[in-house]
């Protein structure tokens, strides 16, 4: 009886001297991965320097013309008459007033047969602006693989409606609606082979108008490298949920935008992507819908800052 006891417990003592190892294993990786202490004014200064760089950005005169390739993919197999739902309307801000820096939305299908769509797009994409006056304009080159004979203009997508890519993130730090948000600094991170700072940005009302997401933002000047977008601030995020109880599936729904190609300390667009999926379990993921776009092969013509302005002798 008391062998057996000792048994036991010398058991129980070298399982807790595996467990003290293994806590401390894990300890060791937890301190190599442990995000860096933020300085409790850290997120002022960060967040003042955002600013400016989005200041710079919505201020200045710019003129260039990129390679816009999209790719989307979209499967309707699996709709019913019930998740075919509509597109609600913009939301809203709290004014009554359609918010101006609204991202446009995804937008979740169109009644069309069920099958599966695979679609490409190739543009000469131009972005003019000056003051306030902002246009954009596409060319149609190739679709499907096939150069086109019109070269007509943007071809209507099936889900995803992207416009003005390059200002929606920065409109986020609009001190104008700075009483709409709340902002925290969540870490410092690297990306790629740039010091960041990744701050966090949600709306305080969950029906306003306003989207949410996380910024990663470069050190050094707090340029906006990247933006991951809040799917649950999207105006039609209820559809997604209810499309979600109709495939008995828990939604996924991702969205970002990365900034990779400068010119004269300004970051623009180099892909923006969304995805619409449902999980069932762990494993069965079901992809209903896969933006993609792709900015390539820059010309610029004028990217002028504020600060330029100012610098620029008098009758040049």
């Amino acid at each position: 009886m008391f062998s057996g006891q000792r048994d036991k417990n010398r058991i129980i003592i070298s399982l807790l001297i595996v467990m003290g190892m293994s806590g401390a294993v894990l300890f060791s990786i937890g301190q190599d991965r442990a995000p860096e202490p933020i300085d409790p004014f850290q997120l002022a200064l960060t967040l003042k320097s955002a600013r400016e760089y989005g200041r710079r950005l919505e201020r200045a005169a710019l003129d260039f013309v990129c390679r816009e390739e999209v790719l989307e993919l979209v499967d309707l197999t699996r709709d019913t008459s019930q998740s075919l739902i509509e597109r609600n309307p913009t939301a809203a801000n709290i004014s009554g007033e359609r918010n101006p820096y609204q991202r446009p939305d995804i937008k979740f299908n169109t009644g069309q047969p069920k099958k599966r769509h695979q679609n490409t797009y190739v543009y000469d994409y131009q972005m003019t602006r000056q003051a306030e006056d902002i246009r954009e304009s596409r060319v149609l080159l190739e679709r499907n693989g096939k150069k086109a004979k019109d070269r007509q203009g943007a071809q209507p997508t099936l889900t995803y409606q992207y416009a003005e890519i390059l200002l929606a993130a920065a409109r986020l730090l609009d001190e104008r609606y700075e009483e709409y948000y709340d902002y925290r600094l969540v870490r410092g991170d690297r990306l790629k082979d740039e010091e960041v700072w990744i701050l966090a940005v949600s709306p305080r009302l969950a029906m306003g108008g306003y989207l949410g997401g996380s910024l990663w933002l470069r050190r050094r000047d707090c340029a906006i490298l990247k933006v991951e977008w809040d799917p649950s601030t999207f105006g039609n995020y209820q559809n997604i949920l209810k499309r979600a109880e109709v495939y008995k599936a828990r939604p996924r729904v991702v969205s970002c935008t990365e900034f990779g190609v400068e010119k004269n300390g300004l970051l623009f667009p180099s892909l923006d992507l969304t995805e619409e999926a449902y999980v069932q379990g762990d494993e069965d993921v079901f992809l209903r819908a896969r933006t993609r776009v792709a900015y390539t092969d820059y010309r610029f013509f004028t990217v002028e800052t504020e600060t330029e302005f100012k610098r620029r002798p008098p009758g040049l």
